[in-house]
C-alpha cells in the first residue's frame, strides 16, 4: 500500500477541519492557535528564503537575460491581472450582484490610507538593507537582493563564493520548508475548523451570491485564461495544476501568498522549472501579482455600489478597472494590502468607504480562492517563461505538439 504524503494528510487535515467547525461551532475557535503557528513557520522562512533565492537566481542571468526575464515576468504579471479584472466586471455587471440588498446600520470602519505612488517608489530602496531584512519589508528585501545578485553576477569568478555561500543557504532553506510542510496536516485542520466554525453557513446566506460569483470567477481564470496560455504554448494544463495542486491548496488554508511562497517554489520547481526563473519570477509574484484580488475587488466594487444604489457608467468601471490594476503595485508589502485596494477603489467611483464593512465580515470566505488563484498565477508565469526561455520541461508536461 502506498504511503500517505504530505499533501495527502493535508488533504485529510483540511476536511476533518470543515467537518469538526461544522459540528462544533464557534467553541472550536480555541485550536485556532495551531493554525497560527503553522502561518507563523511558514512566514519566518520567507525572508531569508526569498533573499537567498532571488540573489542566486539573478547572479545567473546577465545582460540580455536578466533583461528579457524583467519584462516577461512583469508583461505576464499585469496582462492577466488586466484579464481577471475583466471577467470579475463583467461577471459582476452580467449577474447584477448586490442589487435589491437592504443595507442596515453601518459601522464605521478606518481603513488605512494607501500610500502615495511616488512614495511606494522611492521606499522601494532600502536605506538599511539589513534593517529591511529585519522588519520583513518584501519589496526592499526584492529590490536590494536584485541588485545584489546582479553584482554578483558582474564581478565574475572573484565573487563564486559569495554565490556558493547563498547557494547553500538556499538549500537549507528548501530543506527547512520540508520540515515545516509535515505540521502543515494540523495546521490546515486548525485554520478550516476554526473559519467553518467562526462563520458557519447562517452567516454566509445574505452574501451568498457574492461568495458564489467570486469562486465561479475564479475557476473561470484559472481554467480558461492560464488553462488556455498553458495549452499555447505547449504545456497541458491539467498535467500542469496536478503537479503544482499543494501550493493553491495551501493557499486555500492559510489566505497568504507569501506564505505559500516556500511550497509554491518547491512544486513549481518539481515541473522541470529551473531554480534560476523559481527565484526570480515566483518571489516578484508573491508581492506584486495580485489577479484574484483584482477580480474580488471588481466584483465587491459592483455589488457595493448595487448595494447603494449608486448607478455606475461605462467611465466607472474603466476607473474600477485602472484603480484595481495600479493599486496591486502600490499597495505591495502594506500591511492589509487587500482592505486598502478596496478603500481605493470605492473612493475612486465615489462609493461610501464605510461598505467595507458590510462585507468584512465574510472576507475570509473569498480571500480563500483569490490566494488560490494568486499562486496558481505566478507558478503559471513561471513555467511559461521557462518554455520561452529554451528550458528543457519534461515529456509528460509537454502536448504532442510541443514534443515532436
Amino acid at each position: 500500500m502506498k504511503r500517505l504524503g504530505v499533501l495527502e494528510w493535508i488533504l485529510i487535515g483540511f476536511a476533518l477541519g470543515i467537518i469538526a467547525g461544522a459540528i462544533v461551532g464557534p467553541p472550536i475557535g480555541v485550536i485556532k492557535p495551531l493554525g497560527t503557528l503553522f502561518v507563523s513557520l511558514l512566514k519566518m522562512l520567507i525572508v531569508p528564503l526569498i533573499f537567498s533565492v532571488l540573489v542566486v537566481g539573478v547572479s545567473s542571468f546577465t545582460g540580455e537575460k536578466l533583461g528579457r526575464m524583467f519584462g516577461k515576468t512583469f508583461f505576464f504579471y499585469y496582462f492577466t491581472g488586466l484579464c481577471a479584472i475583466c471577467i470579475g466586471l463583467i461577471v459582476a455587471v452580467v449577474s447584477g450582484v448586490g442589487m435589491g440588498m437592504e443595507l442596515g446600520e453601518l459601522k464605521k470602519m478606518v481603513v488605512k490610507e494607501a500610500p502615495p505612488f511616488k512614495d511606494v517608489l522611492l521606499n522601494i530602496v532600502p536605506k538599511n538593507p539589513i534593517k529591511a531584512l529585519a522588519e520583513g519589508k518584501v519589496l526592499q528585501i526584492i529590490f536590494f537582493a536584485i541588485v545584489f545578485g546582479v553584482s554578483i553576477g558582474a564581478a565574475g569568478r572573484a565573487a563564486d563564493s559569495v554565490k556558493a555561500f547563498f547557494e547553500g543557504v538556499a538549500e537549507v532553506m528548501y530543506k527547512l520548508v520540508g520540515y515545516v510542510l509535515w505540521y502543515g496536516p494540523i495546521g490546515v485542520f486548525a485554520l478550516m475548523a476554526w473559519t467553518v466554525g467562526t462563520y458557519g453557513l447562517s452567516v454566509l446566506k445574505p452574501f451568498a451570491y457574492l461568495i458564489i460569483l467570486v469562486y465561479i470567477s475564479t475557476a473561470i481564470m484559472v481554467f480558461f485564461v492560464y488553462g488556455g496560455l498553458l495549452r499555447v504554448f505547449g504545456i497541458r494544463p491539467y498535467r500542469f495544476f496536478n503537479k503544482i495542486k499543494e501550493a493553491p491548496i495551501f493557499a486555500f488554508s492559510t489566505c497568504s501568498s507569501s506564505a505559500t511562497l516556500p511550497v509554491t517554489m518547491r512544486v513549481v520547481k518539481a515541473t522541470g522549472v529551473s531554480d534560476a526563473t523559481c527565484s526570480f519570477v515566483l518571489p516578484l509574484g508573491s508581492t506584486i501579482n495580485m489577479d484574484g484580488t483584482a477580480i474580488y475587488q471588481a466584483l465587491a466594487a459592483v455589488f457595493l455600489a448595487n448595494a447603494f444604489g449608486i448607478q455606475l457608467g461605462f467611465g466607472h468601471y474603466v476607473l474600477i478597472g485602472v484603480t484595481a490594476l495600479f493599486a496591486s503595485i502600490g499597495t505591495a508589502g502594506v500591511p492589509g494590502a487587500g482592505l486598502i485596494m478596496l478603500g481605493m477603489v470605492l473612493g475612486a467611483i465615489g462609493v461610501p468607504i464605510e461598505g467595507i464593512a458590510i462585507i468584512a465580515g465574510v472576507d475570509r470566505i473569498m480571500d480563500m480562492p483569490r490566494t488560490a488563484v494568486n499562486i496558481v498565477d505566478d507558478s503559471t508565469a513561471a513555467v511559461l517563461i521557462a518554455k520561452t526561455e529554451g528550458e528543457p520541461l519534461p515529456d509528460d508536461l509537454l502536448t504532442a505538439k510541443a514534443r515532436s
